[in-house]
């Protein structure tokens, strides 16, 4: 009975630690729509602190470019050239109209957000959701490839982008 009792006083800190660590109270920020493949509710990504700083991860969202687009910005570093990390691999690209996955543009609301972090999509066959708050895009990416299932094909940034 006392391991019971301990396993689950574990289990209730780690969730509560986990959710209070993934989710932050209504803050007035800059969101994105994100719709599942494979249908599901379509649920927002952010707060981040400006609308620049969200469209920039929304449009990582829908397309990958170089990564040389970071520091050397120009039309060729940072031409399209496959899918954005809201993708899972091997999606089809170009991506049909009716099967975009980050929607519509970024809008400002005061609803709960995540917390500052770096973040996934996780996809099953009946939704999707936001998954990690790590600190560093590495430890998120090795959390990533370590997910059974369906994923982004990479990590995201939410929190103040310093725009």
């Amino acid at each position: 009975m006392k391991a019971i009792n301990r396993w689950l006083i574990v289990v209730g800190v780690l969730t509560l630690a986990n959710s209070a660590h993934a989710r932050k109270p209504g803050v007035d920020g800059w969101f994105f729509s994100i719709t599942p493949p494979n249908g599901g509710q379509t649920f927002d990504v952010g707060p981040y602190n400006s609308l620049y700083g969200c469209r920039d991860w929304l449009g990582s969202a829908l397309y990958l470019h170089p990564t040389t687009c970071h520091n050397h910005p120009n039309d060729y570093n940072c031409r399209i050239i496959g899918n954005g990390y809201a993708y899972p691999q091997g999606f089809p690209y170009p991506v049909p109209a009716d099967e975009q996955i980050p929607s519509g543009d970024c809008f400002e609301s005061n609803q709960p957000g995540l917390g500052q972090g770096n973040y996934y999509f996780f996809y099953s066959n009946i939704g999707g959701s936001v998954v990690g708050g790590a600190r560093s895009n590495r430890k998120c990416n090795k959390s990533r490839r370590n997910t059974l299932g369906e994923t982004g094909s990479g990590c995201f940034f939410v929190g103040d982008t310093g725009e």
